[in-house]
Order: C-alpha cells, then structure tokens, then sequence
C-alpha cells in the first residue's frame, strides 16, 4: 500500500493535489494522511511506500509539523521502504537524513514549465527530453556522499537526488501536475509572486508532452 502524505495547508490547494494523485494511482491502491493526521502515527505495517507532496511551508524555515513529518520518513528510510518526495517533499527527506543543513533558501527561485535535463534512473524510465512544472523559493543543498544528483538546472543544483542505492527519491519540480493545475500554478505565481514575473519559464510546447511524466509514478510504485 501506498501512504500519501498531503502536506498542504491552504484546503483547495490540498484538494488538487488529492486531484492528481487520483489520477495517477487507483483509490484501493492509497491512502492518504494530512498535517491533522500525523502526530502519533503509526500504522506502517501495512505501508511499503510514502510519497510527500510539495507544500506552501518553507522547508529551510521549519513549522511546527518538522519532527511528525521527519519521524516519518525516517521509520521508512530504516525500513527500506521506497520514498517519493516532491519539491517541499523532497527538501524535507534531505533534512530528515542529513539535518537542517540539508535545506536552505534558495538564492534564485524557479517557476513555470522548465525543460529539464536528468540522468538515467529507474525513476525517470520511459520519460524522453521531459518537461516538468517548478515553483519553489527553498531548495536542497550540501548532499553527501551517499547522494546521487540526478538533475541540475543553471540556479539549482539538485532538481532531483538519489539517496544510496535505495528506492529513495526526491525532485524539486512536480511531475504530478495536470496541465489544467500546473498551468493555473504558473498563473498564480505570476500574478501572486513578485520574483516569478521576472523568473518564470514556459518552456512546454505541447500539454500532451507532460502525459509521459506520470510514468514515474509508476517507475516508483508498479502496479501490481
């Protein structure tokens, strides 16, 4: 079973990535748990993945959901259980594992579609010359070793690592966004973000071309 971790405030904003991932996965394949729900949890047993969404929190700044959030990942981590997380997701899993140092504000933020360059990885099979939405003004930083950088960009070091050789996985750009959701993502950041006027990117020239991300959702959980 697939554990979903929905760590987005803002209710509408919660609802549409509840949105995506029903589109990605089938219902009796997940469940998902909220902010509300994650002081005390425990019901691992039955989890063999976790995947984190991004979130308007600021993972540099910390909130008062860190140590539930960090708990978790890390009973999956020494579990060798697989995880997935996106943007604030993927911050928060390297400050889990590496502590606050793992995460900081990033000195240039990105926004929009961005054309986006990865290196070979189960995670991103089947995915060609992909484009993925990005917005983020955090970003991760000081990776060790036991890290692999699977994507850069020409501002942001790390769009995407791998930790060891496990099946734990982090981007900063969504893979899971409809176009319908990643496009209204790009307007609202244009109209409510004073650095994405200056930094946002449309780099997709067709929304038919994002279809293909979805694959990674199977690359990380197969259907069985």
């Amino acid at each position: 079973m697939l554990l979903v971790m929905n760590t987005i405030v803002d209710k509408p904003a919660a609802g549409r990535f509840d949105e995506n991932v029903s589109h990605l996965y089938d219902k009796d394949e997940y469940n998902t748990i909220y902010l509300a729900d994650l002081s005390g949890f425990n019901d691992y047993e039955q989890c063999t993945h976790l995947l984190v969404s991004g979130s308007e929190l600021s993972a540099s700044k910390g909130s008062e959901y860190d140590k539930d959030i960090i708990t978790i990942i890390n009973v999956f981590i020494e579990q060798n259980k697989s995880i997935y997380g996106i943007c604030y997701g993927h911050q928060m899993i390297a400050r889990a594992i590496l502590g606050d140092k793992g995460c900081r504000r990033a000195d240039v933020s990105e926004f929009g579609w961005h054309k986006i360059v990865t290196k070979e990885d189960e995670l991103f099979a089947g995915i060609i010359n992909p484009v993925f939405a990005q917005s983020h003004y955090d970003e991760v930083c000081n990776l060790s070793d036991d890290f692999t950088i699977l994507a850069s960009s020409e501002v942001c070091e790390v769009l995407a690592f791998r930790y060891k050789d496990m099946r734990v996985w982090g981007t900063q750009f969504h893979p899971e966004v409809t176009y319908k959701n990643g496009e209204g993502m790009r307007v609202d950041n244009l109209k409510s973000e004073e650095a994405a006027k200056d930094l946002s990117k449309n780099e997709l020239e067709s929304p038919e071309h994002i279809n293909q991300n979805y694959k990674l959702f199977r690359n990380f959980y197969p259907k069985k």
